[in-house]
């Protein structure tokens, strides 16, 4: 009998207006409160600064103050924080604290709301209190860890949390395995669903929701729905602004913020940002949610109202796909991930390559993929884009090179330049062994994903070693 009441609780937000008055309203309070923490006086914030007068921030910023914490430094009292860290994808994982109150407070907002809007099928939404969600996640010290934890403390039987968070990635695939007929909503990537489970199922599956993080939803999306019965639901999160975007149902793989529980703005992908610096005094003006451009790219700068991060510069660019999403009826930007700002492919000053846009050379050209990754060499004085990739049907390195650097000269102007000008293919393949990802996946004690842009040198080594087993 509530479900309709908390239905409505969870999607309103799509539809009020005035949003950018309200996000206004929302990080008042929040300079208000963090003027009186050791944070924020440091940042030079009071209670009455306006949002222009605030430096942007970086990580270098906070790491004194997660590294030493004091009382009075935060938002809420010591006691109520969490150490959390980075999944580590780009080097030494970060550490960060986040205040369980916070975390709690997205749940009851975007949680809410994202448990409906995954089960939408382009007609209605499907959930039922009671269903089964599998997530696929890392536990100990990573906050998805904390977030399920915080699920599996609700008693109220509002949907079953299943398997055991602290299970390794492996035993979690083989969990999905063995109940995958009662399970109505999956939570992991494309790879472990594609590559690790459809394999060694024999029949379609008719999940409500396939939720995922993974940037190549959007391009495999009708492989997704033939599998599953449904298209993938893209969200957004990160540790450092938890799960802040719910899915685009009109645009499978995409996205919409939540305005709620943090303040949103963008910067044009063109300007630079010197995130060496622990704050930028020198403002750059900033693009508010609602004045957003479709077609247009940004970098991404972060206020969660319910923890210590203010302005925030995430390493993260988003392209805006649509300005609203018809079938939910909110006129709220719709987002694709376009790359972090620090993971482009570029060679000698001609080429800026997104892990988007080499997903969809695989596709385009025919590729049976099963996953890659993707770094920059150089091999006497040139700069070779280096594609180490597994494939699911066999090919020959000759045979996919050729065909990945077509679609690359037919769709990309600055990889003709750069062909033309230094006379030379700037591509090379390495081709993996069966299971090299699965290998590889099955003991990462972070998030179970693949870099796919610049994986580290540790890990690369890790992921080669296989070659020879």
């Amino acid at each position: 009998m509530i479900l309709p009441i908390v239905k409505r609780r969870a999607l309103g937000f799509l539809n009020e207006q005035n949003i950018d008055r309200k996000q206004e309203e929302l990080l008042k309070e929040k300079l208000r409160k963090i003027s009186n923490t050791n944070i924020g006086r440091k940042l030079g914030v009071t209670a009455s600064s306006p949002r222009k007068q605030v430096p942007l921030t970086s990580y270098g910023f906070y790491r004194s103050f997660f590294e030493s914490p004091r009382e009075g430094d935060f938002l809420y009292p010591l006691d109520d924080y969490v150490k959390a860290m980075t999944s580590g994808s780009g080097g030494k994982p970060k550490i960060f604290l986040l205040p369980k109150t916070g975390l709690w407070e997205n749940i009851t907002k975007t949680g809410l709301s994202f448990m409906f809007i995954c089960t939408h099928d382009g007609e209605k939404m499907n959930f039922e209190v009671g269903d089964t969600i599998y997530r696929n996640v890392p536990g100990g010290s990573y906050s998805s860890g904390y977030l399920t934890e915080i699920f599996k403390k609700d008693r109220s039987g509002w949907v079953n949390n299943v398997p055991d968070i602290n299970l390794p990635y492996k035993d979690k695939v083989e969990y999905f395995i063995e109940n995958y007929w009662d399970i109505d909503i999956a939570y992991m990537t494309v790879t472990a669903l594609l590559d690790d489970i459809a394999t060694r199922i024999d029949e379609p599956l008719n999940l409500k929701g396939f939720v995922t993080q993974d940037r190549s939803a959007s391009v495999l999306k009708d492989k997704i729905r033939d599998f599953i019965g449904t298209y993938p639901k893209a969200t957004y999160g990160s540790t450092e602004t938890s799960l802040s975007g719910i899915a685009s149902i009109e645009f499978p793989g995409s996205f919409i913020m939540d305005w709620r529980i943090l303040y949103c703005e963008f910067i044009p992908e063109d300007v630079e940002l010197d995130v060496t610096l622990d704050i930028i005094e020198d403002l750059t003006e900033t693009v508010p949610l609602m004045d957003v451009e479709a077609g247009k790219r940004y970098k991404f700068i972060a206020t969660p109202f319910k923890n210590d991060l203010t302005r925030y510069i995430t390493t993260d660019i988003f392209e805006c796909v649509s300005n609203g999403d018809s079938i939910l009826g909110t006129d709220l930007p719709v987002f694709s991930f376009y790359a972090r700002s620090d993971k482009l492919i570029s060679m000698h000053n001609f080429t800026r390559i997104s892990e988007e846009e080499i997903l969809n050379a695989l596709k385009d050209a025919g590729v049976p993929f099963v996953d890659f990754t993707t770094r920059v060499e150089l091999e006497s004085s040139r700069e070779y884009m280096v594609i180490y990739l597994e494939v699911s049907s066999p090919m020959s390195e000759d045979e996919v090179t050729s065909r990945l650097n077509q679609e690359f000269l037919k769709v990309d102007k600055d990889w003709r330049d750069l062909t033309n000008f230094m006379g030379y293919t700037p591509l090379k393949v390495h081709l993996l062994p069966k299971g090299s990802f699965t290998r590889y996946l099955s003991v990462r004690q972070g998030l179970p994903k693949v870099e796919r842009i610049d994986m580290n040198e540790e890990r690369l080594k890790e992921l080669l070693s296989y070659e020879t087993h």
